[in-house]
This record gives C-alpha cells, sequence and structure tokens, in this order.
C-alpha cells in the first residue's frame, strides 16, 4: 500500500466506521488493491450513509481502546456515562467525540490526533 493511501485511511477510517461497519470492513479488506482514487471515492460514499446509534457506539468504543489503560477512574467514568447518557438520547454525537478529542490532546494519542472524526473537535 503506498504511503498515500496508508495516510488517507488512517485520517479517514474511524469516521467511516461510525457511517457503517459494513463500508469499514469492505473497504479494509480491498484497500491492498484499490487505487488512490478509487479509496478516495469509497470514503466519499460511506461518510454519505445515515449513521445508526449502533455504528456511533461501535466507534465510540473503539477509540476508547486507545484510552482505556492510561485514562483516570474518573475518565473512564466520564466516557460511559456518555456513553449511557447517548444511548438514551440526552447527549448527542458531538459531545462523544469532543470528550475522545479532550482525552485525545491530553495523551497525545498521535495516529487519533490525523483522525477526522477527532480533529473537527480540537480547538
Amino acid at each position: 500500500m503506498t504511503q498515500k493511501k496508508e495516510i488517507l485511511w488512517r485520517e479517514n477510517k474511524y469516521e467511516v466506521m461510525s457511517h457503517s461497519q459494513n463500508a469499514y470492513r469492505d473497504i479494509k479488506k480491498s484497500i491492498g488493491k484499490l487505487s488512490y482514487e478509487e479509496l478516495t471515492g469509497l470514503i466519499v460514499r460511506a461518510k454519505k450513509i445515515d449513521k445508526t446509534k449502533g455504528s456511533i457506539i461501535n466507534t465510540y468504543q473503539h477509540i476508547w481502546g486507545y484510552f482505556k489503560k492510561q485514562a483516570t477512574d474518573q475518565e473512564k467514568q466520564q466516557t460511559f456515562i456518555l456513553l449511557d447518557q447517548f444511548t438514551k438520547d440526552k447527549v448527542d454525537e458531538d459531545d462523544l467525540w469532543e470528550w475522545l478529542a479532550n482525552l485525545t490532546v491530553k495523551y497525545n494519542q498521535l495516529y487519533l490526533l490525523e483522525s477526522t472524526i477527532i480533529t473537527k473537535y480540537i480547538n
């Protein structure tokens, strides 16, 4: 895989996942055979798929995995409070990503600092 494709996928994969686990899996499975332009097209199409609560929760939990070992007990508690509130429609998706963006910055998670799902919530 070319470096250009790797970077594009690294930057967009969690946003794709938040729209569709199937699209994420399909791209991941075929990425080696795709041209940069084909990958770009698949990412654009995936981001047009309506998100579901399940796809958002799945992505949130995946990203949370970057922090679960180093987060404080209070941060762990807040992470799951937000998740519970989201499932009950008491907070929206932006609240989830904003929380994870704060953790990304605090713990200097370089991989996530390049992720489009996170970067839009970093000041």
